[in-house]
């Protein structure tokens, strides 16, 4: 991740590149991942991550600029996600392992037009990757977009704009969901109130499908609904 340069431009001065990703499954791969993020993140450096998680590496003409993360879907579930889906919190907790978060993306290099087809690319193939590693079908992705930024590259790839998180005031007691027992969890638990929300966008158009996020509902099974 340290050695990167930018593709050569061709005579008419236009640089021509052709974008191709890598699941990073050996450790000098996931360390390359991990780089990237920990130098090149505009506002989220951490590596930390919780439960799942698929790292891709970005190449552009066999040069490593940037990363790309799905992983563990995201309990509770925001209400605008549900809404999209028409989905309970309940189904969705059932199929929990059917939903992905994309946990970062970041490019190393800025190249014109690379991130929508990195994310074109992504889509072709993380459902399979999902069901190779995990075992699970994968129905649809979603991120969250911070720091005022509109998600642009993910509208450009035709990802549906699906709502807002419903934000958390600036001073509050933190609270682990999965360390915390109940009394610690009520007494510290602060109501959303609309600060730090976050652009919601998200896509069900993975391994080919030409899937919206309304259609979701109709393929999580029968028995569920």
């Amino acid at each position: 991740a340290d050695n990167l340069r930018r593709g050569s431009p061709d005579q008419s001065g236009t640089t021509q590149m052709t974008i191709s990703l890598l699941l990073a499954e050996q450790p000098s791969d996931k360390r390359a991942a991990d780089s990237i993020v920990a130098k090149h993140h505009s506002y989220v450096p951490s590596i930390r991550v919780v439960g799942r998680c698929l790292k891709y590496l970005c190449f552009s003409d066999e040069v490593l600029v940037g990363t790309f993360w799905v992983g563990s879907f995201m309990k509770p579930t925001p209400k605008d996600m549900l809404r999209a889906m028409g989905l309970s919190q309940a189904i969705v907790d059932r199929r929990f392992n059917s939903f992905a978060d994309n946990k970062k993306f970041c490019m190393a290099v800025s190249i014109p037009n690379a991130g929508s087809q990195v994310l074109k690319h992504v889509r072709a193939r993380v459902a399979d990757d999902w069901k190779r590693r995990y075992g699970d079908e994968l129905l649809a992705m979603f991120t969250t977009i911070g720091s005022g930024k509109n998600g642009a590259v993910y509208r450009a790839d035709n990802w549906e704009v699906v709502g807002h998180t419903a934000g958390l005031p600036p001073k509050r007691s933190a609270v682990s969901m999965k360390w915390d027992d109940a009394a610690t969890i009520s007494q510290r638990f602060v109501k959303p109130t609309g600060e730090d929300k976050k652009l919601i966008l998200g896509t069900a158009r993975l391994a080919g499908r030409r899937s919206t996020l309304a259609s979701v509902h109709r393929t999580v099974g029968a028995d569920l609904l």
